[in-house]
């Protein structure tokens, strides 16, 4: 993972990908999908009456219509109530392979889309979206192992991230903004990670995790040309399990590709204890508000007692969020193998296409 190094010096320029704009009313590719194989039919029974072609240039099937608002407007009045069911994305007629592949993965629900329409979003304000990457370091040497992706959405002056940018979605649509920020994440990193780890958040919308989409990531990142041992989902502290049985036995199925499983904000409280327990994951990461309080007594406590847990489970240990030589010291004191933070490395966006080398 030595590259690594010379990687994080290629982070200095913005990745950003623009919310789709809408279908123009003129021709158009368009792609409609729906789970229930009745609803699909259909959809695209609607969709076929206005199609002028077919157009199968990737695994997915686009359907050339002679008026993109128009194929809209059907699809919407097909769907109905279960609009939460369908997903619509569009593209001109003379998109490549590759791009309708990457807007395949990005389709939104309807409802996702009707709620940016609502919102007047697409016409004044379009949103754009870019991954951040922050740095994840031997603690000891320094070395990067590998960097987390985080989301970032602008609209206007206005820059959400974290706990901002998930208050802005609904139940509905977090499932959608999950798979979307995985895909971004992967793209980004194609060109200048080398053998380096990939730190991805996998929400549970609902109460469980969406293996589906978890899967789809997996396999986005293989055509990308990352291995799947280089993935490291984190399962985060904001998730809120129906069953944690159930949660475990789909990380179970999601680590049989060969990604790693991390856990995310331990020492909050007893809960991620908890799951910590029961996912027995790869790889532990100590809450930031933990690490805050370092040197303190009882946080040192604390922290030495997640570090002895987890290096009896066979993983490693995280700490994030450290700020200052005084954690870095502690941290490394009470044997956390790896670090994240501004003190080792703000969050900063790649140079697209740029040879670490």
């Amino acid at each position: 993972m030595g590259d690594l190094k010379a990687a994080s010096k290629a982070i200095d320029s913005d990745l950003r990908v623009p919310q789709l704009p809408l279908p123009p009313s003129g021709p158009a590719l368009v792609l409609v999908g729906a789970d229930d194989p009745g609803l699909q039919q259909r959809l695209d029974a609607g969709v076929a009456r206005d199609s002028s072609g077919l157009d199968v240039r990737t695994d997915s099937l686009w359907v050339q219509v002679n008026n993109g608002l128009r194929a809209l407007s059907t699809v919407v009045a097909v769907a109905g109530a279960r609009a939460d069911e369908v997903r619509f994305t569009h593209a001109p007629v003379s998109t490549d392979g590759a791009e309708l592949m990457r807007l395949a993965v990005l389709a939104p629900s309807l409802v996702g889309l009707g709620r940016q329409l609502e919102l007047g979003d697409f016409a004044s304000n379009p949103p754009s979206y870019e991954v951040r990457y922050q740095p994840i370091v031997d603690l000891e040497t320094a070395e990067p192992l590998g960097f987390e992706s985080l989301l970032r959405a602008t609209a206007g002056k206005q820059i959400l991230a974290g706990d901002e940018l998930l208050a802005k979605v609904t139940n509905n649509e977090l499932q959608d903004l999950d798979r979307f920020a995985r895909m971004l994440a992967v793209g980004g990193a194609k060109s200048w990670i080398g053998e380096g780890l990939l730190f991805m958040n996998i929400m549970a919308p609902g109460g469980h995790f969406d293996l589906d989409g978890a899967l789809a990531t997996v396999r986005l990142a293989i055509e990308a040309g990352l291995d799947p041992d280089q993935l490291v989902f984190e399962a985060v502290e904001s998730n809120r399990y129906v069953s944690l049985g159930k949660a475990s036995e789909q990380l179970d199925q999601l680590r049989s590709t060969g990604v790693r499983i991390a856990v995310d904000d331990v020492g909050d409280g007893f809960a991620s204890l908890r799951v910590l327990s029961v996912f027995k994951p790869d790889i532990v990461k100590i809450a930031g508000g933990l690490v805050a309080e370092l040197p303190e007594m009882e946080a040192k406590s604390v922290v030495q007692a997640i570090v002895e847990m987890s290096h009896r489970m066979g993983a490693w240990v995280v700490a994030e969020n450290i700020e200052t030589a005084a954690q870095r010291s502690t941290l490394l004191e009470l044997g956390v193998d790896w670090g994240q933070g501004h003190l080792l490395g703000p969050p900063s966006a790649p140079k697209i296409g740029a040879d670490p080398r």
